[in-house]
């Protein structure tokens, strides 16, 4: 049986397509900004010393980041609801879900990139009357960029990649829209095809500017 890859079809359903990826890519960069600065809070407060706050964020990454995010969606989205009887609208429930669970792997990155730099530097900032939150900000957190940004580009493709699920709950992401193109064309290699190459594309820009950032931040 031969096949015929028809390019009409792409053109003729461009609209979902576009649409999709700017869903998608909103839905990334919102999950993730999300996830850096949660992430980022979750962590000082494993290292801040104060026990209450060090056993929270250690139960919230356990919880977190066991938990699969198709598990996370359909509770929140659909258990959230009958339990409480309030409806969260289905963009609300993806952010959330996508930010919170990121943020858990994030906490670790940051996590790994604070206990990277020497105590010593630390030691140096305290012994010159710098406070503890001073010498996180001023001596400890830049020093641990370099350690953290590779991370945070790989994690970033696993947040844009981890978008294909949120339309279990509706949201009209790339996948879900190239689902409704099938549905009206029956040409699901064509548009599953476009829907790989966007990806594949946005992985590689992703990943580009991510070793942009690391060149800019690395010290010679």
């Amino acid at each position: 049986m031969d096949f015929e890859f028809k390019w009409h079809v792409l053109l003729r359903y461009q609209s979902f397509l576009i649409d999709g990826v700017l869903i998608t890519i909103q839905m990334a960069l919102i999950g993730m900004a999300i996830a850096l600065t949660l992430g980022l809070v979750i962590a000082l407060m494993g290292k801040s010393g104060i026990k209450i706050l060090v056993i929270f964020s250690d139960i919230y990454i356990r919880i977190f980041r066991a938990i699969p995010l198709f598990v996370y969606l359909i509770w929140m989205f659909y258990g959230a609801a009958m339990l409480t009887g309030i409806n969260v609208p289905a963009f609300a429930t993806a952010v959330i879900c996508l930010s919170m669970t990121h943020s858990a792997f994030m906490a670790e990155t940051y996590r790994a990139g604070i206990e990277s730099v020497p105590k010593g530097h630390t030691e140096a900032g305290l012994s010159v009357g710098l406070s503890r939150f001073q010498v996180m900000r001023y001596i400890i957190l830049p020093q641990a960029v370099r350690t953290i940004l590779p991370p945070i580009g790989n994690e970033f493709v696993i947040v844009f990649k981890s978008t294909t699920i949120l339309g279990i709950i509706g949201v009209d992401e790339l996948v879900r829209k190239a689902q409704f193109a099938t549905t009206l064309s029956f040409r699901p290699f064509e548009l599953y095809s476009a829907v790989a190459v966007i990806f594949v594309i946005m992985v590689i820009i992703i990943s580009r500017f991510n070793l942009f950032l690391e060149k800019k931040f690395s010290y010679t």
